[in-house]
C-alpha cells in the first residue's frame, strides 16, 4: 500500500470499520513508514481527545454520524483554506489607466494653454531716425563724434 491509501484508511483503523486484511496491511504500512506513523499518533490522539467519555455529563450528545462527518469536514476545511492573496492587477490597473486617461482629457480641456498669436518683430517706430542725427552735426561735431568713435574701438 502507498502513503496515500494508507492515509486515507488510519480514520478507518481507529474507529475499527477496517476489515482484518486491510488492518494488517496498514498496521504493517505504518511500522515501516514514519510519515504515516506521524498521521496515525496525531489521529488517534485527536481521537482520544475528542471521544465522549461515559462519565462525563454532557448534554450534546453525539450522533453516530459525527464521525462519519468530522473526516469529511476536515478534509474541506483543509482544501478550501484560504491561498495567499495576490496584487490585484485586474482591478488596479484599469482602474489607473482610467484615471490617467481622465487626468489628461482634464489637463487637454481646462488647462492646456491656448495658443498665442505669433510675435512678429518689428522695429521701434521712432518719429525721428537715430543714425540721421549723424548727417545733421556741425564739421566740429563730427571731429568729436570720430575722435570718441576712434578712442572708443581704436584704430
Amino acid at each position: 500500500m502507498n502513503c496515500f491509501d494508507v492515509q486515507e484508511k488510519i480514520i478507518d483503523l481507529l474507529i475499527g470499520e477496517l476489515s482484518l486484511y486491510d488492518k494488517v496491511l496498514v498496521q504493517e504500512h505504518i511500522n515501516t513508514c514514519s510519515l504515516c506513523r506521524e498521521e496515525f499518533r496525531f489521529l488517534h490522539e485527536c481521537l482520544q481527545t475528542c471521544t465522549f467519555d461515559e462519565t462525563e455529563t454532557c448534554e450534546c450528545q453525539f450522533h453516530e454520524s459525527y464521525w462519519d462527518e468530522f473526516v469529511v469536514s476536515i478534509h474541506e476545511k483543509i482544501t478550501h483554506e484560504k491561498k495567499e492573496t495576490t496584487f490585484p492587477f485586474r482591478t488596479v490597473i484599469p482602474i489607473a489607466a482610467s484615471a490617467l486617461v481622465a487626468f489628461a482629457l482634464g489637463y487637454y480641456f481646462f488647462l492646456k494653454p491656448k495658443a498665442q498669436e505669433p510675435v512678429q518683430e518689428t522695429l521701434p517706430n521712432y518719429e525721428i531716425d537715430p543714425y540721421e542725427e549723424v548727417y545733421e552735426l556741425t564739421p566740429e561735431e563730427t571731429e568729436e563724434f570720430l575722435r570718441i568713435i576712434d578712442q572708443r574701438y581704436g584704430e
